[in-house]
């Protein structure tokens, strides 16, 4: 699917569904995927894609950063710097990354036995995504990988015809050969990773979604099941966007954003301003019933540890808004005192605000500073009675007077409102 039609179907389904239905439970990741805390908990992740089709793909795919086209599959696999990669994502402080393990034409990065079996050609020699995971191992960062259960339709009639893509349904061949690349998958990788996110929307007519889930949790019990563009829960846990829509509205699914215009590196450059990501990070992160992984910021690398124009400095950027908010982001849930719903617009949104796993701290993100001294907030809406409060960046008082239907919070004389986001801690 090409990048505008994702956004219109995501943005469409953004608007159709309002605020998203409340995920299930989510269940703990089993010790070995390392997981101390659930999808719930994710705030900042990255989203690559580094795609090779082997055939015209009117889309575009990775190409050299010279603009040179990639010639295999193995020169793709082959040029990839999985230590750069992860490395890049750490310096916004990603906590998770999502890669792709293939994108059109299913191309997987790694020596596929099921897809030498039914898809010979299909496969590199390296096995890029054991690399992905042995860089992101030693940053501490989880990885998540990016499958496409319905990407049938990106073959060729030869190769559907070998998978039984063209059967109809209930797609018997199709559904076997699937899931047998799956759990060949797992198998594989499944005690290193958190998650898989699955694209095209996992249509009922195509897919046998029970099959799917049973297959991945039979072998990796706990593990993040995520949906682009939609929730089929007979297969997946949380729903996720996809979209090239400016950051304006929060959204309490996961939400993917290409930070240079498209999803993969051609010879793009930066489009979004790191504040403004840092502040839809902290968005994302503020609303009312999110349902985790908060925004994966999207963008692919060129090969040979090569990056479109901007990206490393928007990472190092976001890296520092991120590192000064400290425990206002990571470790928190939505404030209950200052609601923030789901579609809040991020532009011309004065505040949002965050709380403390335990609910004792309120962290407020002052987005738009004040004319004067003094930001006026109204009431808690649960009721909280605050008595104190201080900024978070170098611990200076702040004035706090309470009334009936508002709170009043006053710089000190030698403090001022910084220009994208004063965090003030009230306890």
């Amino acid at each position: 699917m090409n990048a505008v039609a994702r956004f219109v179907i995501a943005f469409a389904l953004g608007l159709a569904l309002g605020s998203a239905p409340a995920a299930t439970n989510p269940v703990a990741l089993p010790a070995s995927a390392g997981a101390a805390s659930s999808f719930y908990d994710m705030h900042l992740g990255m989203f690559a894609h580094y795609m090779y089709p082997a055939k015209s793909y009117q889309y575009g795919a990775t190409i050299w950063a010279d603009g040179s086209p990639m010639r295999s599959l193995d020169e793709l696999a082959d040029n990839l710097d999985a230590d750069d990669l992860v490395a890049t994502a750490k310096l916004m402080h990603a906590q998770y990354l999502i890669f792709t393990t293939s994108h059109a034409n299913m191309n997987v990065l790694f020596p596929s036995a099921v897809m030498q079996k039914y898809l010979p050609g299909h496969t590199s020699k390296r096995d890029v995504l054991r690399d992905i995971i042995r860089a992101a191992q030693a940053q501490k960062m989880r990885v998540v990988w990016y499958i496409h259960p319905s990407d049938g339709h990106d073959f060729s009639k030869e190769d559907q015809e070998r998978v039984g893509y063209n059967d109809g349904a209930p797609y018997q061949r199709y559904n076997d050969f699937y899931n047998e690349y799956v759990a060949e998958l797992v198998d594989r990788y499944g005690k290193d990773v958190s998650g898989y996110f699955m694209d095209g929307g996992v249509p009922k007519r195509i897919v046998d979604g029970a099959r799917l889930r049973t297959t991945i949790l039979s072998r990796q019990p706990g593990a993040w099941l995520i949906q682009n563009g939609g929730l089929n829960r007979t297969v997946n846990d949380f729903g996720a966007y996809e979209t090239l829509e400016p950051p304006y509205r929060g959204a309490n699914w996961a939400v993917n954003k290409p930070i240079t215009g498209e999803w993969w590196a051609l010879t793009n450059s930066v489009i979004l301003c790191p504040e403004l990501a840092y502040r839809y990070t902290v968005l994302q992160a503020s609303l009312k019933d999110l349902q985790g992984g908060g925004v994966g910021w999207s963008f692919g690398p060129h090969p040979g540890g090569h990056w479109e124009l901007g990206v490393r400095s928007f990472c190092e950027r976001l890296g520092i808004l991120v590192d000064k908010a400290g425990p206002s982001l990571f470790d928190t849930r939505p404030s209950q005192s200052f609601v923030t719903t789901n579609r809040a617009p991020l532009i011309g949104l004065a505040y949002v605000a965050t709380e403390s796993r335990d609910g004792k701290k309120t962290y407020l993100h002052a987005f738009l500073p004040p004319q004067t001294p003094t930001l006026e907030l109204p009431a808690p809406a649960n009721g909280h009675r605050f008595t104190a409060a201080h900024l978070l960046a170098n611990h200076h008082r702040v004035d706090l007077q309470v009334n009936t239907n508002s709170i009043h919070l006053t710089l000190g004389r030698h403090d001022r409102w910084d220009d994208t986001d004063t965090i003030i801690v009230l306890e």
